[in-house]
């Protein structure tokens, strides 16, 4: 097998996989279980913002790789934003779990549409196997999230 496509096959995995803890975090919360001391929601919240963080690192990185892009300070700026919503996200999860999900939901819309914009005007590919990726993965983790909301 080719490097890049081991690459490729692992990026596809992981992606996927990534999945679970957040179907997880629903399904315990629909049982009302704990699990590490923990509630489904405080599960699902904290692994959600974790995760949004990670994917407002993608948008650092692009700035960073494309510093002569007119876009570049914005991805940078976006990516902070993004961060900082992660965390209030998880902030307000404590004791408001309803606004920590849909703050959550929202910013993975919103990092998912300010990718896609940055690599359209850098004329990237935006039919790679990423950007399919990503756009199946928003889809069922925005759904993930309304269905968080819809079990509490």
């Amino acid at each position: 097998m080719k490097p890049q496509s081991a690459s490729r096959d692992t990026m596809l995995q992981l992606g996927y996989l990534g999945l679970l803890p957040f179907i997880g975090g629903v399904l315990v919360t629909w049982a009302d279980l704990t699990l590490f001391g923990l509630s489904g929601e405080r599960l699902f919240l904290s692994y959600s913002a974790v995760i949004l963080s990670f994917l407002s690192g993608v948008l650092w990185g692009n700035g960073i790789d494309h510093f002569s892009h007119k876009l570049s300070r914005n991805a940078l700026l976006l990516s902070n934003l993004f961060a900082l919503l992660a965390w209030g996200a998880l902030i307000q999860g404590a004791t408001q779990y309803l606004i920590a999900t849909g703050l959550l939901a929202i910013g993975y819309l919103a990092v998912w549409l300010a990718e896609k914009w940055i690599r359209k005007s850098e004329s990237e590919d935006t039919s790679s196997a990423y950007q399919t990726m990503r756009g199946r993965l928003t889809v069922a983790v925005v759904a993930c999230h309304g269905l968080l909301l819809f079990v509490v």
